[in-house]
């Protein structure tokens, strides 16, 4: 299920990394505003968290697509990366648009090598920050980080405490949100590729339905502790899967 590439404008930032096309929406960095830690009036863009918070986010969302695209040119498929407000996307082009690979396993691959990325990057950022013999602070949610950041000055300056401590986070944690079985998450498409791996049968069909139950549950259990946005996510994630399962049953079905 290839994601449909977002509507090009004057304002996209575009620059090549390698031999790999970039392209950036507006949205991508108002997106990136919305989802920053708030101040102590719980809005978001608080400015001396703003700078390091987008470093952090652009970067690690960058090298996830970075992932796919080496997995699709390890492929010989060339692609291009585009971010916007839902992160991001890696597209292949050229006579190689119709699919993430050459066959359900190189598929999986390629799904699986933006996540990887991630937490390959993670740990390497890591392993700089103890060779340095500097201490680690736990990994916890946004939110929760100021008491930890004042106490644990294990990088400065402290934009660069900041930027390190966004980047763990932002690149565990959305690495493994990614590896979830729900659409369009990387995790929905490698059950995809799996349920057709095993041949089963209507294999799309059958990973939807896991995308609807899986996001449902999900919503639910977010909703239930009060983390208000990964519920809605969640939520609109599992019912985007439900109406494609209905357009797919009512169309007769077949893997697309």
């Amino acid at each position: 299920m290839l994601i449909g590439e977002p509507t090009k404008t004057e304002f996209d930032l575009r620059f090549r990394l390698a031999q790999y096309p970039v392209r950036v929406t507006p949205w991508f960095w108002l997106v990136a505003v919305l989802l920053s830690p708030r101040n102590a009036d719980g809005f978001p863009g608080a400015p001396e968290l703003l700078l390091p918070w987008i470093a952090a986010v652009f970067t690690s969302v960058l090298i996830h697509e970075l992932g796919h695209a080496v997995a699709f040119a390890a492929q010989g498929i060339p692609s291009h990366i585009v971010l916007y407000q839902f992160g991001g996307l890696a597209i292949p082009t050229g006579a190689a648009t119709t699919g993430g690979g050459r066959d359900p396993r190189s598929r999986m691959v390629v799904s699986a090598a933006g996540p990887a990325a991630q937490l390959a990057s993670a740990a390497i950022l890591l392993a700089l920050v103890l060779l340095s013999g500097r201490s680690v602070p736990p990994i916890v949610l946004v939110g929760d980080w100021l008491p930890l950041a004042a106490d644990r000055p294990f990088v400065t300056p402290p934009t660069l405490l900041l930027f390190v401590f966004f980047y763990l986070e932002v690149s565990i944690y959305w690495a493994l949100l990614n590896l979830l079985p729900v659409y369009p998450l990387d995790g929905g498409q490698i059950v995809r590729e799996a349920f057709l791996l095993f041949d089963r049968s209507d294999p799309l069909k059958h990973s939807l339905i896991v995308s609807v139950m899986t996001g449902g549950l999900l919503a639910l259990w977010g909703f239930y502790l009060g983390q208000t946005f990964l519920g809605i996510l969640f939520g609109m994630l599992a019912y985007s899967s439900y109406t494609t399962l209905q357009s797919l049953m009512g169309g007769g079905g077949g893997y697309g």
